[in-house]
């Protein structure tokens, strides 16, 4: 670790420690009962958190320690929070993990972390006006609201300069990359947060049952459909490593096509939803290569023309492959035209300009990037700098105006990216 990493991390641990510590020393007695019932509550909500997709989960404990700061104020709810997460019991890749078996490191700075952004939002509760263990329907739903947005963006915050200083890449591009999806779980996190503090004022700990099994039948409900999708992607990745068994000059060439599609994704303000069918489109772009014969597929030299016209074909194949499956609906159009120019002079269709979908654009423009920065019967690779002016000459011709203003800028905040992956 860096000097620079070492440093935050430190800074965070002790502040968030040093602030667990006065919180607990200052405990209001009177709620011990409150306190000890919703650190399990929340230690029972961190173990069972809802997955976006398979690499991104968000925990509903963000509606219960945002209930606590709102009930009981910014030290109770800071010690709720972190002890909540302390206990938390998952099982992550077929493992559990627990305090025991993660780095102490890791632990303290989490339970730090959450200690001070929750605390962070009650004590700007407060400082606005807003009372503590009352209704906050209708006379401190603005205060609410806001202590809401400092809990749940300082801890995006706090976690998203650790993953920045860790990979040593800028903070605005790790927040884009990483966290920019966060924000419509946030509004819904924070309207149940909100609702259980007014169900829990009228009803009392009856709240946490009523949201509780609502709660484990949504999570059950995404993690079938994560189940569903991750059955898609096996395959959809089944399918790639044949075409590449079957074409040894394009080992790697879908997940760089893929990796660099979501660059360009990202720089056309697409959405997680949008820019994950991009990435699949990205790993079937050739999958109508698998018709092809191997001896034309893997030919050493230069092909014919009657042998390219017949490997034009594949993005036909392609189109018939994906056309009956309800779920790449879209998709197919992209795979089939991601040989297209933007002056009309692609395949196989012969469309120009605006007619070609931007998706079909995105694949077209990784696609040739990552060809040129590999090695091929008939040539050797091009370097970086060399394929980035090969593309970015083609504006007008075989790519439009749009898709390489979204290369130039994807080149640049990622350039050390843009190479061919094995």
């Amino acid at each position: 670790m860096s000097k620079k990493l070492i440093l935050y991390i430190t800074f965070i641990i002790i502040s968030g420690l040093s602030l667990i510590t006065y919180s607990i020393f200052n405990l209001n007695l009177y709620h011990i009962i409150d306190v000890v019932i919703l650190i399990v509550f929340s230690a029972v909500c961190e173990s069972l958190p809802i997955y976006i997709n398979s690499n991104v989960s968000v925990s509903v404990a963000y509606a219960v320690d945002l209930m606590a700061l709102l009930l009981f104020g910014p030290y109770e709810g800071a010690v709720i929070a972190s002890i909540g997460n302390l206990l938390l019991i998952r099982n992550v890749n077929g493992k559990i993990k627990y305090v025991l078996n993660t780095p102490y490191y890791k632990t303290l700075f989490n339970i730090s972390q959450i200690a001070l952004s929750v605390a962070a939002g009650g004590f700007v509760y407060k400082y606005l006006g807003g009372k503590i263990g009352t209704y906050v329907y209708p006379n401190y739903i603005f205060q609410s609201i806001v202590a809401a947005t400092v809990y749940y963006f300082l801890n995006n915050i706090l976690v998203t300069t650790l993953i920045s200083l860790l990979l040593n890449k800028p903070f605005i591009k790790t927040w884009t990359k990483d966290f920019s999806w966060m924000l419509r779980n946030f509004l819904f996190l924070a309207f149940i947060g909100i609702l259980m503090t007014l169900v829990f004022l009228k009803f009392g700990y009856i709240a946490l049952v009523v949201f509780f099994i609502p709660l484990i039948m949504v999570r059950y409900m995404f993690k079938l459909n994560m189940d569903l999708k991750q059955s898609y992607y096996d395959t959809i990745n089944a399918l790639t490593k044949a075409l590449e068994a079957k074409d040894r000059y394009t080992l790697g060439h879908s997940k760089s096509v893929e990796k660099l599609a979501v660059y360009l994704c990202r720089e056309a303000g697409f959405s997680e939803a949008h820019t994950e069918m991009v990435r699949i489109a990205a790993l079937l772009h050739d999958v109508g290569k698998i018709g092809i014969v191997e001896n034309i597929l893997n030919k050493p030299g230069k092909l014919s023309k009657e042998e390219y016209d017949y490997i034009k074909q594949h993005t036909v194949s392609g189109y018939e492959i994906l056309k009956d499956v309800p779920f790449l609906k879209n998709v197919r159009y992209w795979v089939r035209y991601h040989h297209e120019w933007y002056n009309g002079n692609g395949y196989p269709d012969g469309i120009s300009g605006r007619q070609i979908p931007l998706e079909a654009e995105i694949l077209s423009v990784a696609d040739v990037f990552d060809a040129l920065v590999s090695d091929r019967p008939y040539r050797n690779a091009y370097t970086r700098e060399e394929a980035y002016k090969i593309i970015v000459d083609s504006e007008g011709t075989q790519f439009s105006p749009r898709v390489i203003r979204l290369f130039k800028r994807a080149y640049e905040k990622n350039k050390e990216d843009f190479k061919h992956d094995f």
